[in-house]
């Protein structure tokens, strides 16, 4: 599966820098939470909330693709109800979905290991799909935002929260020093030893596309209705639905 994944070449995701990438986040355990509190300067939890509102998405079947520790699927339950929902946590560590099994009732949620790429879900099955954080660090950006549009039934609405790349040079560079010299050094403030895995982040944000080449491979598949940008460009939410014909 890796190796033909691996073998792919031009589609963007992280590919052979994925193995490392996923060590990195399971490396930083019950700190994660916290460390992400530091690297957003206090703003990743509304930042998710904002995006969970924007999407309009009011129940249904959800899927959480990339879930981690569960941050995500706290706000959207708390956002749309758990009685509204039936929410399923997508990730490629056991060990943090552990993480979020203990940190929240799994009560109407189910929790599968497993890669965006190859999801194990039915044509259609979902209404709606989240990702917080999470698009940059598959392994091949096509293949999982493909599969994506398999698993979402026509119009089914996709809301990516991540960190961007701005089309502007300028501000590319910014957060080019941003997340190679600042945000390790925020985090070794009050973190001494996990600054090392937050400098992985800049290994996916040189991978990642620039925003307008990321929305025209997403726009392949779905409709882009709402772009919301935050700090300074650095980070956006993307709602889209998907295409009618597939």
């Amino acid at each position: 599966m890796f190796a033909l994944l691996l073998a792919v070449e031009g589609g963007g995701g992280l590919g052979e820098a994925w193995r490392s990438v996923v060590r990195g986040i399971e490396a930083l355990g019950p700190r994660y939470p916290a460390v992400n509190r530091v690297i957003s300067l206090g703003l990743d939890v509304v930042i998710r909330r904002v995006g969970v509102r924007l999407s309009g998405v009011k129940g249904g079947r959800i899927l959480d693709a990339g879930a981690g520790d569960g941050s995500l699927s706290k706000v959207i339950w708390e956002e749309v109800g758990r009685r509204r929902l039936y929410l399923v946590l997508l990730d490629p560590s056991e060990r943090m979905l552990r993480m979020a099994r203990n940190s929240a009732d799994w009560s109407g949620l189910d929790g599968v290991v497993g890669l965006l790429e190859y999801a194990p879900f039915r044509p259609s099955s979902l209404e709606s799909a989240f990702m917080a954080f999470a698009l940059r660090d598959v392994i091949h950006l096509s293949a999982a935002v493909e599969r994506l549009s398999i698993i979402l039934k026509p119009g089914g609405v996709f809301t990516l929260i991540d960190i961007a790349k701005p089309d502007c040079g300028l501000a590319r560079q910014l957060f080019k020093i941003y997340w190679w010299v600042l945000a390790p050094l925020l985090v070794a403030s009050t973190f001494s030893r996990a600054w090392r895995e937050i400098r992985l982040i800049y290994t996916t944000f040189l991978l990642l596309p620039v925003e307008s080449e990321l929305i025209k491979r997403l726009c392949r598949h779905f409709r882009l209705v709402r772009l919301r940008r935050i700090f300074l460009g650095g980070a956006h939410i993307l709602v889209l639905k998907r295409l009618d014909s597939h």
